[in-house]
């Protein structure tokens, strides 16, 4: 794992800080435009940075609010490759949603259920009880 400055860093979080509070006010447009703002920020390759994991789940995260499921997922896969995420279940969960709600059921059950097994029914209990089931029935056979 490559050490950003700490200048650097704390660029960063403010910058996720700024896109959260926007987040958090449902704007998810403007919030990924500041997030893209730290991204922007991070040198290449990104993903060899701890920062980029903050950075690419929040982007996955806002982009699976807005409903745009397939950039979510592009996301999320990306932050999983970088250091510290290391199965981080709150990603495995926001992955595992996105991939149920495009239709890869089998997929988003072994995410989804890994999730489960990293953080407990908590980690489910603020989300659409469709995302618990996903994770604890695999999908029906279509033979």
């Amino acid at each position: 794992m490559d050490e950003l400055s700490k200048e650097l860093t704390e660029s960063i979080k403010s910058l996720c800080s700024e896109g959260y509070d926007l987040y958090d006010q449902k704007q998810w447009e403007r919030a990924l435009r500041v997030f893209y703002r730290a991204w922007n920020k991070l040198p290449k390759p990104q993903t060899n940075y701890r920062e980029s994991g903050w950075v690419l789940t929040a982007l996955g995260d806002t982009y699976f609010k807005a409903g745009r499921f397939r950039p979510a997922k592009e996301a999320l896969n990306s932050a999983l490759h970088c250091p510290g995420i290391n199965y981080n279940p709150f990603v495995l969960l926001r992955l595992g949603q996105a991939l149920l709600e495009q239709g890869d059921a089998d997929k988003a059950h072994q995410t989804l259920a890994f999730a489960y097994k990293k953080g407990g029914r908590q980690l489910f209990e603020s989300e659409a009880p469709k995302y618990l089931l996903a994770a604890l029935q695999p999908p029906a056979n279509k033979d």
